[in-house]
This record gives C-alpha cells, structure tokens and sequence, in this order.
C-alpha cells in the first residue's frame, strides 16, 4: 500500500469564511462586555464636607517604666542599673517626657510594672524618683 501518494493528492485549503465569522462573534462579544464595566469617572462618591471640629482631642502622654526581678529598671529604651539607688537619670528622663507632654498640653500619666519578684525597696526608689520629676498621675499594672 502506498499511503503517501494518496495524502500528496489531497490539496489542503484553509476555510476563511468560518474564521471571520468567529472573529465578528468575538469583536461582538467584547464590544458588549466592556460596556458593563464602570469606569472610573462614573462611580459616585462624597466628598468630606466642610465641618468644623467640635474639640481637641488630648492624647496622654504615658510613660511605662518596667522593674525586672533583678532590681534593674527599663523605660523608654533606657536601663537603669540595680545598684543606682537615687535613679538621677530617670528623673532626668521623665522630667523631658514632662515637658514634652506640657508643651503638646497633653496629659502625662506614669505606669509603674513592677516584676512580681520585684524588692519593694526597688519599687519605692522608683516612686521617689517620680516625686522628684513632679508626676501627678502614678499608676500600677500587674506584672504578667
């Protein structure tokens, strides 16, 4: 048998007719889905109106000061060693914070943390400290 003679015979023609026929089908098709889409200009939104603000809102100015177990006393980044018992840089540092919160006239509050097997000496050092720099507002959290 001889197949090759049989398929060189056969001449082979490419149908245009069917192929513009998809291509409109197509064109159609894309022409009518972008239409549905909202452009960007088209979508409603309001502008925030010319209100006047009713008060200031005054965000305090808290420092946290934390106590390790040690004695050792952390706050804002600065550590304060266990045998500093007149803690001078940390009045230096709250006293800052003070004024910082003083000029913004933003409240100041101080956060004591003690560690729960923090000495009470320690945790009074602290307190006098705070006394020193002219804090108001002390509080205690719970150690976790």
């Amino acid at each position: 048998m001889n197949l090759h003679k049989h398929y060189e015979d056969v001449k082979l023609e490419l149908q245009i007719a069917p192929l513009i026929d998809v291509v409109f089908l197509l064109l159609i098709y894309f022409m009518v889905t972008a239409a549905l889409v909202k452009k960007e200009g088209d979508i409603s939104f309001m502008l925030p109106a010319n209100i006047a603000q009713e008060e200031m809102v005054d965000i305090p100015v808290e420092v946290l000061i934390e106590i390790t177990s040690d004695g050792t006393v952390e706050v804002e980044g600065m550590r304060f060693s266990r045998d500093d018992r007149s803690l001078d840089g940390l009045v230096l540092q709250i006293r800052g914070l003070r004024a910082i919160a003083a000029s913004q006239r933003s409240p100041f509050f101080v956060n004591i943390l003690p560690n729960q097997d923090a000495l009470h000496r320690r945790i009074i050092d602290v307190m006098d400290a705070c006394a020193a720099a002219g804090v108001e507002s002390l509080s205690f959290s719970k150690a976790m």
